[in-house]
């Protein structure tokens, strides 16, 4: 077997393309996101400042709304482009954008958690 066909870190750098699922009826629609995998370097720069954030807080005294706001930040920082994403009307990519489309639409935040959280998504892996 060539591991090199499982090169999560240099799929996770390169980013995979999530197709946005319709919320009701679960099909793929023509909207994407291209996402950095769990292995890339911007997503270990996320779990470093999280670490960081967490060694500076007091024991016990995170809270779910700091959770929260931390998972957000780490889809927006993975988020690397998109294209057919529109909100009453087409909306540019920008983090600022990607931030306020996850917090209002929880299901699509849903969707690029449960996509990055998968290796599977970054690997090139052959047929054999």
């Amino acid at each position: 077997m060539d591991l090199s066909n499982f090169d999560t870190v240099k799929g996770s750098d390169e980013g995979a393309v999530l197709y946005v699922r319709h919320p009701v009826t679960n099909e793929k629609t023509d909207a994407w996101i291209k996402m950095a995998g769990p292995d890339s370097k911007l997503a270990k720069q996320r779990r470093a400042e999280i670490r960081r954030m967490l060694r500076n807080q007091k024991q016990n005294s995170v809270d779910v709304e700091t959770l929260e706001e931390e998972a957000n930040k780490n889809r927006v920082a993975l988020t690397l482009d998109w294209g057919g994403i529109e909100l009453d009307g087409p909306i540019k990519f920008s983090q600022e954008n990607a931030r306020k489309v996850y917090d209002q639409f929880p299901w699509l935040a849903d969707q690029v958690d449960e996509f990055q959280g998968d290796r599977v998504n970054f690997m090139k892996a052959s047929s054999d």
